[in-house]
């Protein structure tokens, strides 16, 4: 007796069936690795992208990459604070970004922005000066001027009003005299002190100078108001020179 054993399925609708039952399978399949790919991309972007609410914007991820390493030995450090400030906010074309990691280099007068690769390696920026308008660092505000002959540079700035006062900050790089050995050291943060009224920005020195910044009308004013306050323009701090601003901001014709 000999046994055949069948090896091609011919039944009717078999092969029908069987092509649908394996066609839902790569479909299920299919969607399932999609879904483990997405939930994968989005959790590197949540743990390895520290700037997660703008992405990696182009108009802020936009600069030469800080290089700048002072000489081994040099003391001081070229950067307005020792730190970077995690809570800083900057101006671009317009477009206002918070809760960034920046630094404002004195010596090469550049914004630096900190932040993340992809890789979740620290890197740092040099925020170009063409689109930069303005930032605040430790609530210090800043702004970008351009001056008549197009040279951009960076003042902080006291006051809202028609008069403010505009400090131009830096640091220089000096022979460290402490030691016998040809190492350098970075100063203190230095300014220039501005009063800007309308087009116009007038240097000052001392309360003097300062005062001959306003219009004759207001100077005795100004000057009693100083007096009371007991105001040195050489020495008094942010909010004393604010205050100041304030006042003169008041008098009308300043």
């Amino acid at each position: 007796m000999k046994i055949k054993i069948v090896t091609n399925f011919t039944l009717p609708g078999f092969q029908k069936k069987y092509s649908t039952f394996m066609a839902m399978i790569l479909r299920t399949a299919l969607i399932t690795c999609f879904c483990i790919a997405m939930t994968t991309v989005f959790s590197q972007g949540k743990t390895e992208n520290q700037d997660i609410i703008y992405g990696y914007d182009p108009l802020l991820y936009n600069g030469r990459v800080y290089a700048f390493f002072p000489k081994p030995g040099t003391a001081g450090t070229p950067f307005i604070f020792p730190d970077f400030d995690t809570k800083s906010s900057v101006t671009l074309r317009g477009v206002t970004y918070t809760h960034l990691n920046l630094n404002y280099d004195l010596y090469n007068q550049q914004l630096i922005l900190k932040y993340k690769t992809l890789s979740g390696s620290p890197a740092l920026i040099e925020l170009s000066l063409a689109w930069l308008e303005s930032f605040e660092i430790k609530g210090l505000h800043f702004e970008i001027v351009t001056s008549f002959d197009t040279t951009k540079r960076i003042f902080q700035v006291l006051g809202a009003g028609p008069c403010q006062i505009r400090y131009s900050l830096f640091k220089a790089l000096l022979p460290d005299s402490r030691t016998s050995s040809r190492n350098y050291i970075f100063t203190d943060t230095e300014k220039e002190r501005f009063i800007f009224s309308g087009d116009k920005m007038t240097r000052y020195k001392n309360n003097r100078s300062f005062v001959a910044a306003f219009s004759p009308a207001n100077q005795e004013a100004i000057r009693k108001f100083m007096r009371k306050n007991k105001i040195k323009v050489k020495r008094a701090n942010d909010y004393k020179m604010t205050e100041l601003i304030n006042f003169c901001n008041s008098l009308a014709g300043s």
